[in-house]
């Protein structure tokens, strides 16, 4: 042995069947990862839309189910653009592809750490309501495995780029956690300014919340097809859409979506205010019915997913004087003009979860993907295609993901939908689709940002329209904290993870040590 770096089977350039076990137990530990991403950057996606009431959980987790997947499906090539950049270059480039190109097997190990090592710190960050990059802990994960197989030299800690911010690996993700949060929040926030001022604040704001309502709607599909079709959708055959054929695709169809939106959404959206707000925009007493009690299951596997996603998230408003404080300060807008906010926000929602799955659905299982392609082929290359596999494992994340929301996701929806601040309909449009523009932008230039860091930088850039007591100082401070130490935990984790296995003493070798040591003993 050479080091004690596991056995030289697994440096074989050939990797066999032997190793089959690595592929079913990083098999678990990916959905497990996707269970954490499910419950953390998914949750943290769709957080303003159930803190703004414009959704509840089961809504959610029924959106995310159908978008998320399409997202990830529509877009696929994602993973298969992950390998072919590098077995072990994950998007920012982090790591050094020589360092694994005659090591496949030590690779597989390596993911297979980072796997378990992401989804462990994902839970954990959830259950202390941190709202964390699953891309970031994917990369502490890798450049932890990677410093402890080869040294700092096999980690990329600059490189120069051609966009904005001209930065690849390690550093372009430090630049990150700046850059994320607040371009986001420099376009929620003018956008929401842009309503407030001119539809909120305004004489008859319901009748102008009406009137943009297709406009609002149109740019929304748009941002969302543009998305599609510029960033290249390889399953569509669109990977080489130009940016004029792009602009006029989205733009024309989200004016057909929009244009629609008369003769359809409108009639239905002023009956249902009518029928629930008098003229002056007091909300109407329930009329008196029997309600029919349905008996709901207490126990067993229903019961128990019932149970976590009716999980009582406004808790924190009645519980909390700091947070009650925070909501009862903020300004208060026409209800019946919210109300119309609240079906927009319904269309931003499933902007986000297609971005979103187009986006972390594959990332998350990158270093599963990484360890498949490696098993079926026993190499390690630049141009490697997952082909038509691809899917099946998106198949798998999207599921795990959509399982995470579901069961534990209700505790980053309660930090970043309700406590850090108060989340209106209106308030959640300009921040869904603030951070969707970000994402897309930060896609097509190639900029390092996170969807997550994106969300929680355009909820507080909102926030603080109300002034410094508009936007919770503690949960926004320890999502900063969350984003900083991410990288840190998951690099010493899953080095640990690593080092444990990959230098762990062979039973031979001690025999044979011990076998020597007595037959040269006098």
């Amino acid at each position: 042995m050479d080091g004690g770096v596991l056995d030289e089977r697994i440096l074989a350039p050939a990797v066999t069947s032997e190793f089959l076990w690595i592929v079913i137990v990083s098999s678990i530990g990916a959905v497990f990862a996707a269970f954490g991403i499910g419950a953390n950057d998914l949750a943290n996606a769709f957080a303003t839309s159930v803190g703004a009431r414009a959704l509840t959980i089961k809504q959610a987790v029924v959106l995310a189910g159908v978008f998320e997947f399409l997202g990830a499906v529509f877009l696929g090539s994602h993973v298969a653009k992950t390998i072919r950049s590098g077995i072990a270059d994950y998007q920012p480039s982090t790591l050094q592809v020589g360092c694994f190109v005659d090591n496949p097997g030590i690779l597989m190990y390596g993911n297979m750490c980072v796997v378990y090592t992401s989804g462990f710190w994902l839970l954990l960050a959830s259950f202390f309501e941190l709202p964390v990059s699953t891309t970031h802990a994917t990369v502490g994960g890798i450049v932890g495995m990677a410093m402890t197989y080869r040294g700092a030299d096999c980690v990329v800690w600059y490189e120069e780029a051609e966009f904005f911010p001209y930065l690849k690996g390690v550093s372009a993700i430090v630049a990150s956690w700046a850059l994320s949060p607040v371009l986001s929040a420099v376009i929620a926030v003018a956008l929401y300014f842009f309503m407030r001022t001119f539809v909120l604040r305004a004489d008859q704001s319901q009748k102008k919340a009406i009137n943009i309502f297709p406009c609002l709607v149109t740019v929304t599909i748009a941002v969302n097809v543009f998305f599609i079709l510029y960033k290249g959708a390889k399953s569509l055959g669109l990977e080489r859409t130009t940016l004029p054929v792009a602009f006029a695709w989205a733009f024309g169809l989200g004016g057909v979506v929009g244009g629609a939106m008369y003769p359809t959404v409108l009639p239905y959206i002023r009956r249902n205010i009518a029928a629930k707000y008098h003229d002056d925009g007091t909300r109407k007493s329930e009329p008196r019915t029997e309600k029919v009690v349905r008996p709901q299951p207490q126990s067993g596997v229903i019961g128990f997913v019932m149970n976590q996603m009716n999980q009582d998230i406004y808790s924190s408003v009645k519980d909390s004087e700091y947070v009650n404080q925070i909501h009862d300060n903020a300004e208060k807008f026409d209800p019946r003009t919210e109300e119309v906010f609240k079906y927009v926000q319904i269309f931003t929602a499933i902007c986000d979860s297609f971005s979103h799955g187009a986006n972390d659905v594959a990332n998350a299982m990158g270093p599963f993907a990484s360890i498949y392609f490696v098993y079926t082929t026993g190499e390690v290359r630049e141009d490697g295609n997952l082909g038509n596999n691809a899917f099946w494992i998106l198949a798998f994340g999207g599921l795990g993901m959509v399982a995470g929301l579901a069961l534990y996701g209700y505790n980053i929806i309660a930090a970043i939908g309700v406590k850090i601040a108060k989340i209106t309909p209106s308030r959640g449009f300009a921040i869904e689709l603030g951070s969707a523009l970000t994402v897309i932008i930060g896609t097509r230039l190639e900029i390092p940002l996170s969807t997550t860091h994106c969300q929680v930088g355009a909820t507080a850039g909102v926030a603080l329209l109300e002034g410094s007591g508009g936007v919770n100082g503690i949960v926004l401070a320890k999502a900063i904290f969350g984003w900083v130490v991410t990288i840190v935990v998951c690099g010493l984790t899953c080095s640990a993870l690593f080092a444990q296995g990959a230098y762990a003493p062979y039973a031979y070798d001690i025999i044979d040590d011990l076998a020597s040591t007595s037959s040269s003993s006098p």
